[in-house]
């Protein structure tokens, strides 16, 4: 099993699981750390020049996280920039949480069976449409469903 979610060439792993990255990858999120010193954090963004360090909701409270901010730091210049996002009434959404942490996590069992039966309903179908809250909110609710908390119930 690949540890971390590839999305458009880029790595993403939770801070829990950076341990388990080789060791070049787990290089590359020291560095950044180092150069950025953000003030929270808790999945990296891993390119080939450039890690982000985002700040999602907390993963056991929130079934489909919203990024809260973002940090991106130039790896060749230790430059970084952070963007806010909270005060966004429409942020990106992150599904597929459990292909974030180590396999032997304890929860990566119960979300990854909520993402198979989410995906036997058709939910994530043309995924490119449905990165942020609104769009997602929207999706779950034409098909019946609600987020509360961290479980999908019938609306």
């Amino acid at each position: 099993m690949v540890l971390g979610k590839f999305v458009r060439g880029a790595l993403y792993v939770h801070r829990e699981a950076i341990d388990g990255l080789a060791e070049e990858t787990r290089a590359k999120v020291d560095q950044a750390v180092a150069a950025a010193c953000p003030p929270r954090w808790n999945v990296a963004r891993v390119e080939r020049d450039v890690v982000g360090l985002l700040e999602y909701e907390d993963f056991d409270i929130a079934a489909f996280p919203c990024l809260i901010a973002s940090t991106r730091v130039d790896l060749a210049t230790g430059r970084h920039t952070r963007t806010d996002f909270s005060r966004s009434n429409n942020p990106l959404v992150l599904h597929r949480k459990e292909q974030l942490l180590m396999p032997h996590d304890p929860r990566v069992a119960r979300w990854t069976e909520r993402t198979r039966k989410l995906v036997a309903k058709g939910m994530f179908k043309d995924s490119h449409a449905i990165g942020r809250r609104k769009a997602w909110t929207e999706r779950l609710a034409k098909a019946g469903l609600a987020v509360v908390g961290d479980e999908v119930v019938p609306a």
